[in-house]
């Protein structure tokens, strides 16, 4: 991936040598730890890349995801590393310039032996004038990358110690955080020209294009103010250049256009384009997502074209909204005027390598995150700035993006030259990015205001030492007004916008919410009545065959090191077993600890999410995360091989913009204005439409006998929901024990146990299954005899039995509740098309690994 957008990359230039491609790679100095043998190290590499990357590719290295091999790669992060080649050139008129899209780290750049520059932050584009380094014909250019682990902690040295959550200096360096080894990812201290690298000559180009949408209040007519920064060599500077912009609709046509002279001195040029009635680009499910396409064009003397830039653009309007209530302030992002109910997850980098990250691989990302009906990514502050590839794809998806800048969990220097760094970093990043509909909230960074609120920092730091508040309050939004004023900025996250109050004060702005991972039981999810969620989560291990292939040897439980070794949560096995031991009995062997472990984790999210869109003040809930890079034990809801665990599954039910879910009541809550609590039955509706649902609700008992029933009428209005109280027939059954509420309507199912899996009187599930081919797909079809709660079907391992790689096969459902009698179809297809291989029903059964419900451990009761 790159961050330049393949799409605005320069139309015309006089000349281009695209450096990419084969390299050499030296080891120039080997870090403690390295093998002998590989001490001399030279290879061929290939650029975009990093060291890691091109060891795998040359056999000099195994797969450092795999067993403990991560410890005893250290070595790499701790050397210098030199990326060489040689290049033809030619001259030609204008400035020559090298174009560094990115290195990674602290470099030092030569051509034909000379210092061109020296670079020390992995999120900055570089250009550099080099005509007078430069030969006609062959040239040599060499980058020395030094071990960016020690340029930090020599800087710790300097600067003092910080405050991080890790024993770890990243703060020092400006470099994604999570090359450093985080609480879901592992320690790859990473270096190498990971971006595009070209040599380029021109007599006049366009730096970037910020196309400022502002839409008027009644939505007929858009205003859209095309901000050019331009660059003229000296020869084109006195023919009085012009910017030309034009923009077509959806369709082809064109609908405006205007041009203006370029200002003087690099100054950014205005020009303004009138739309009327615009097509309106909608977040998903709120509408479509039709995109403007925005050219624009740099011409000199005469009219003769220098450079251009293409962007697709979105017509709308993005603000965040805070409203008093009882409770503090609500808090809401609003997209055109409507409010938009936020279903979102987090994103953390996709690979620890990142240029390792096909089109394909992001793109079934994005698809499960849409078909999870999410409609946001918040992506998080200790990894890189969002590739154009992304954005593109949230552009065409209607994914709304929050995006952090680049901190995380830490205390940040603000001295020695690092808010130089920070602001040509930031510059570049929102001057980027601002063209992308899908971008709608710009936040300072991840959890450090928080940090610095509660965690103890100030024993550390002192009176007089900086922490980074800087950034956050002045450098940060000053970056934002002066270069896209059109969206809205937050300090951080979390954030209070009650003045004084805590950044994490659950009463308004967006809180994080991890006191019931860290310490409770899941269903006090349920106490918490905050204004936005955009932290929540549960951990659970990654899909069988995913873990097994990190995993050599030994079982898959917590006692063996290699599975230990892939959790990095703090007191994570503990904090598994805490989880699971309320609901289901002590797991016996690895499957049983493998599921129960997933159904916690996608159960404890589900009572989270319902509960929280359930509440009529709540505007939205981020779960933290979506995705994985590299197998671990982790909140994630795709693991690392891009299978999808039951959490992803619950919370697409959970995420649905329709939803029907029984809720109980907090005594003396809003919902409860008598006082007796009891159990109420939701609408949830973030549909176009009204939604007039007709509802029966029956309380059976466990062994499907029914015990009592009604029917509910309800009609949530677009954006609200509608609630109804079930009466004592329902809601307090004589043997709670014996007791389950299934509420039913047009498809939607909700269900409601009135104790724990482990203290109620389940049946120890029973079913029948038949497989059927249905062209390239096969039907499964399993038919309960008792109780079924839970229901999963583990294609994974369906795969692995045919011989298939574990992500090869998909099913269209999970966690399946069905009451005795009933059927269910699973649909399982190939995931990259084809067929499925055949199944024998017989792996089906119970007791099987293939097929699991919550209650086919349940001890056996007669009687």
């Amino acid at each position: 991936m790159t961050l330049l957008d393949h799409a605005s990359a320069p139309a015309v230039l006089l000349d281009r040598t695209d450096l990419g491609g084969a390299w050499h790679l030296r080891l120039i100095d080997a870090g403690e730890g390295a093998p002998d043998e590989l001490r001399s190290l030279s290879v061929e590499a290939l650029v975009p890349g990093q060291v890691h990357t091109d060891l795998l590719r040359a056999g000099l290295l195994e797969d450092p995801d795999v067993a403990l091999r991560e410890r005893d790669q250290m070595w790499i992060g701790h050397s210098r590393w030199s990326y060489s080649r040689s290049f033809e050139w030619r001259p030609a008129d204008g400035v020559t310039e090298l174009v560094a899209d990115g290195l990674d780290t602290v470099a030092t750049v030569m051509l034909n032996g000379e210092v061109v520059a020296t670079t020390d932050d992995q999120h900055i584009r570089h250009r550099w004038d080099v005509r007078r380094h430069l030969v006609e014909g062959t040239n040599r250019i060499e980058v020395v990358f030094e071990s960016a682990w020690a340029a930090a902690a020599e800087r710790e040295r300097t600067f003092g110690p910080l405050p991080t959550p890790y024993d770890e200096p990243y703060p020092y360096i400006r470099k994604s955080a999570c090359n450093f080894g985080w609480d879901w990812g592992p320690h790859y201290i990473t270096a190498g020209i990971w971006q595009p690298i070209a040599i380029e000559t021109w007599t006049g180009r366009i730096e970037h294009v910020r196309p400022l949408v502002a839409l008027a209040d009644d939505h007929r007519s858009a205003r859209v103010d095309v901000v050019v920064r331009a660059e003229l060599a000296e020869a084109a500077a006195s023919g009085g250049a012009r910017i030309v912009a034009t923009l077509r609709d959806p369709s082809g046509e064109l609908v405006a256009r205007a041009d203006g002279a370029v200002a003087d001195g690099g100054a950014d040029t205005t020009v303004p384009l009138e739309l009327v009635d615009p097509q309106l680009w909608w977040p998903v499910g709120y509408g479509d997502q039709p995109l403007y396409e925005l050219t624009v064009e740099l011409l000199g003397a005469e009219g003769a074209p220098l450079d251009s830039r293409q962007h697709a653009i979105g017509v709308r309007s993005v603000q965040t909204v805070a409203t008093p209530d009882a409770a503090g302030e609500q808090w809401a992002i609003v997209v055109n005027g409507r409010r938009i109910r936020i279903r979102g997850y987090n994103w953390i980098p996709e690979d620890p390598f990142i240029a390792e990250v096909t089109a394909d691989r992001l793109s079934q990302r994005l698809d499960q995150a849409v078909d999870g009906n999410a409609n946001l990514l918040r992506i998080w502050g200790g990894g890189y700035f969002a590739t154009e590839e992304f954005l593109d794809g949230c552009d065409r998806r209607g994914i709304l993006v929050w995006h952090d800048f680049l901190f995380a969990c830490a205390g940040y220097d603000e001295t020695g030259g690092m808010a130089e760094l920070i602001r040509t970093e930031a510059e570049q990043a929102v001057a980027r990015l601002s063209s992308h509909a899908s971008v709608a909230v710009w936040c300072g960074g991840n959890e450090c205001v928080w940090g610095h609120e509660e965690w103890g920092w100030e024993d550390l730091l002192g009176e007089h030492r900086t922490w980074g508040e800087g950034f956050y309050t002045d450098l940060l939004p000053a970056i934002v007004a002066e270069l896209d004023p059109t969206r809205p900025y937050l300090p951080n996250s979390p954030w209070s916008t009650i003045p004084g109050a805590n950044a994490n004060d659950h009463a308004s702005g967006p809180s994080h919410l991890w006191d019931i991972w860290n310490n409770r039981d899941f269903t006090e999810y349920r106490a918490s009545d905050p204004a936005f969620v955009s932290e929540m989560g549960w951990c659970a291990p990654p899909a069988a065959t995913t873990l097994r292939k990190a995993v050599t040897e030994g079982p898959l439980l917590p006692a063996n090191p290699q599975v230990a070794h892939h959790m990095r949560a703090s007191e994570g096995m503990h904090k598994l077993a805490r989880g699971v031991q309320p609901h289901f009995p002590t797991p016996d062997g690895e499957d049983d600890w493998l599921f129960h472990t997933q159904l916690v984790q996608a159960r404890a999210e589900r009572v989270g999410t319902e509960w929280l869109r359930s509440r009529d003040r709540g505007a939205g809930v981020i779960i933290w995360q979506l995705n994985d890079c590299w197998p671990v034990l982790s909140w994630s809801a795709v693991d690392s091989d891009g299978i999808e665990k039951p959490l992803w599954f619950a919370l697409r039910r959970s995420f649905a913009p329709r939803l029907l879910t029984i809720q109980p009541v907090r005594p003396g809550g809003t919902q409860d204005p008598t006082g007796d609590g009891g159990l109420d039955l939701v609408a949830v509706n973030d549909a176009a439409e009204p939604w007039n649902a007709s509802v029966r609700v029956r309380r059976l008992a466990l062994d499907g006998r029914e015990m009592a029933s009604e029917v509910l009428e309800l009609r949530a209005e677009p954006g609200l929901n509608a609630r109804a109280r079930f009466g004592a027939a329902l809601a307090s059954p004589e043997d709670p024990t014996d007791s389950i509420l299934v509420a039913d309507s047009d498809g939607h199912r909700a269900s409601w146990l009135f104790v724990p899996d482990r203290v109620a009187a389940l049946p120890r599930a029973r079913w029948s299954a038949s497989v059927e081919r249905r062209g390239d797909s096969v039907a499964v079809t399993v038919r309960a005899e008792t109780l079924l709660l839970d229901l999963c079907l583990f294609t994974d391992r369906l795969a692995d039995l045919a011989g298939l790689p574990g992500d090869a096969l998909i099913a269209d459902d999970q966690l399946v509740t069905l009451l005795p009698g009933e059927e269910h179809v699973f649909t399982v297809r190939a995931r990259a098309g084809g067929g499925v291989p055949a199944v024998d029903a017989s792996v089906l059964a119970p007791g099987g690994a293939m097929l699991r419900a919550a209650n086919d451990t349940a001890p056996e009761r007669r009687g």
